[in-house]
């Protein structure tokens, strides 16, 4: 009768097991969902597995990378405000970051039936110009941030999953894995 108990509990651990890993991969629509997730699970079920499945996993590489970039983002822009306030971007920044600024807003402009960016420059910038302007104003981060290497690494790194990510293709377990202690590394350091 133990043994019996015992084949039937690890039986339904292994059904519940399935059954979740069919739903993630959306072969199977679980009851709790509400109306919206039921229609994208829907307007999904014809699409491949596979790019269902790495869409899924994908979805938590986004949310790390947005946390990360939007955290550095409001960084630079904190430290450089407290020093120059408002306008600390017309100040700080080289004539090629406000010349692609330029570009990105009149490209907005041209386009309104589509939503901008939010409306400060530091939104505009590339990912990459966050570390130049760490590098640049050291003066201002340096008792904020251990080294300048130490920035500059972890934002590389982090630029190249974010050009994985922003181009639609899959991060490694590695790579995700790197993309983590990156976010964990800042929340600790300037959190």
């Amino acid at each position: 009768m133990k043994q019996e108990l015992s084949d039937f509990m690890f039986r339904g651990l292994l059904a519940k097991h399935s059954l979740r890993d069919m739903e993630a991969v959306g072969q199977l629509r679980p009851a709790s969902r509400n109306a919206e997730e039921m229609q994208d699970v829907d307007m999904l079920a014809p699409v491949p597995e596979a790019i269902r499945a790495s869409s899924v996993y994908m979805q938590r590489c986004y949310r790390l990378l947005f946390i990360l970039e939007n955290l550095v983002r409001q960084f630079v822009q904190d430290v450089l405000e407290e020093k120059d306030g408002t306008d600390w971007f017309n100040k700080r920044a080289n004539n090629d970051v406000k010349k692609k600024v330029a570009g990105r807003k009149s490209q907005e402009e041209k386009n309104q039936w589509h939503s901008g960016r939010n409306t400060h420059p530091i939104n505009y910038i590339d990912f990459g110009d966050l570390a130049l302007l760490i590098q640049t104003h050291w003066a201002e981060f340096k008792d904020l941030i251990p080294t300048q290497a130490w920035a500059v690494s972890r934002l590389n790194d982090a630029e190249r999953s974010r050009n994985v990510i922003a181009h639609t293709n899959v991060l490694s377990d590695e790579e995700v894995t790197r993309l983590e202690m990156t976010l964990n590394d800042w929340i600790k350091q300037i959190g």
